[in-house]
């Protein structure tokens, strides 16, 4: 049998389908039913049906994650290219995304998934001077089985095997995969790969057809001696797998789930008042219905009531729930848990948000090694020499820090009064979010310079 599928995959997969599907919110979980939601003993399966339909998902993992890309994405990124890069500021992938998209993508499947590939590549075989390279991006699923090894007393990548998304050859049962090599010289190979299965739809067999030639790229007239790919975690640029970051704070999001069913589903049999009639009573003498207009007749010596829930079994429930919420809080899900009940000083508060952006900030640094990385090789490819004028920079402050009108109106009275000077004053400004955070100092005091609307300096007084 073809080997296409590196030994830890199979278990990785796992992980990776869960906290897709749980980012994907509520109405995903409900299709894949008792996958996520086992069936409770002795239920029907139209009581099963209701039960599942009437949880409600909590959607922590999906918020989390929207609220730490926006964190990081909500200053614009510092990027400069060589003249002839320029082209991949709005066209830098195969799909045609801009650089600011391809960053956004990067940081969101890093933080969730922890694993996501960038292939740096050309668009035809014999690339002009004047061809800008693109970026073909591969989610941690489709990467499939790679080699390290060791060449010229350095670990590197010899070998990659990426699942290229073709839904109409998948609708046939063929899949197209991109195989990466080093032979010594970096090589290219197309294949399409079936299974056979057995009855019980285990893999009998794999079998894989190359699909055209081997390509040899060359670039500058010189073939390439490292597969231009890396492949980002949280941690490292390594091709090693690590732990999904999101796979904690997901399975306790998803036990969250479960007993948000048992909660509902007990609300559901105990919260609405059951009438009981006792007495020799037969079929004509039995109420058919309750509520306002309805008369009861009942034969002599019969007694009626009503059947209401009383004890702390459904609280129980909920109380579970909130300490779940508070697990949650303490897994990084802090913008959403208003903090009630929380009873810890400001060292430990500070040591927590600390502990909470740990992984925000050393994402950031992982991405952004990347993507800066791949710019670097695409300027050597389309000019060399011109590596040194690629800048890419991800701005660090992810905590909005919008100055208040009492400070800023402070700033301005210490600057008139000749107790800051007036790149104090603009480093303040640019602290506090007033004037571009990206904007040198230099150039916006030109700009104050230029503009004939901005009154001038004041004279300050020396003193005598």
């Amino acid at each position: 049998m073809t080997k296409i599928y590196h030994r830890t995959y199979q278990e990785q997969r796992l992980a990776y389908d869960k906290i897709r599907d749980l980012i994907s919110g509520e109405d995903r979980l409900k299709k894949q039913g008792q996958i996520y939601l086992p069936k409770p003993e002795g239920q029907s399966q139209e009581q099963y049906k209701r039960y599942l339909y009437g949880a409600s998902l909590y959607a922590v993992a999906e918020r989390t994650l929207r609220g730490m890309v926006g964190a990081v994405t909500r200053n614009e990124a510092i990027l400069e290219l060589p003249p002839r890069l320029e082209p991949m500021r709005e066209n830098a992938t195969f799909e045609g995304n801009s650089l600011p998209v391809l960053i956004e993508d990067t940081l969101r499947e890093v933080l969730s998934i922890g694993r996501y590939c960038m292939l740096l590549d050309y668009p035809t075989q014999t690339p002009s001077v004047t061809t800008p390279p693109y970026i073909s991006t591969f989610d941690a699923e489709n990467i499939l089985d790679w080699t390290n090894a060791l060449v010229d007393g350095r670990q590197k990548l010899t070998c990659l095997r990426l699942h290229e998304n073709d839904h109409d050859l998948e609708d046939e049962g063929v899949e197209q995969h991109l195989v990466l090599t080093l032979e010594p010289a970096y090589t290219i190979r197309r294949m399409h790969v079936t299974r056979t299965r057995n009855v019980n739809g285990t893999i009998a067999d794999v079998q894989e057809v190359q699909i055209g030639e081997a390509i040899t790229p060359v670039v500058n007239g010189s073939p390439l001696f490292e597969i231009p790919a890396v492949i980002v975690s949280p941690y490292n640029l390594k091709v090693d797998v690590e732990k999904p970051p999101f796979l904690d704070l997901v399975n306790v999001n998803l036990a969250h789930w479960r007993v948000a069913a048992d909660y509902y589903w007990s609300l559901y049999l105990t919260s609405q008042p059951t009438p009981w009639v006792a007495g020799s009573l037969n079929a004509k003498d039995t109420p058919q219905q309750i509520g306002a207009g309805a008369f009861w007749q009942l034969p002599k010596g019969s007694t009626a009531g009503m059947l209401e829930f009383t004890g702390a079994g459904i609280q129980a429930q909920k109380n579970a729930m909130d300490d779940l919420v508070a697990q949650m809080a303490s897994l990084g899900a802090r913008m959403v848990y208003d903090g009630k009940g929380r009873n810890e000083t400001t060292d430990t508060a500070k040591l927590r948000h600390r502990s909470e952006l740990s992984l925000l900030t050393s994402t950031v640094n992982m991405v952004e090694a990347g993507i800066t990385k791949l710019l670097k090789l695409a300027a050597e490819w389309t000019e060399p020499g011109t590596s040194d004028q690629v800048v890419f920079k991800i701005h660090r402050d992810f905590i909005t820090a919008q100055m208040d009108p009492a400070t800023l109106t402070a700033l301005v009275k210490a600057w008139q009064a000749g107790a800051i000077s007036h790149d104090t004053l603009l480093m303040n400004f640019k602290k506090g979010e007033v004037m571009d955070v990206n904007r040198a100092l230099a150039d916006e005091k030109d700009m104050i310079e230029e503009d004939e609307s901005v009154l001038p300096f004041p004279v300050i007084a020396e003193s005598q």
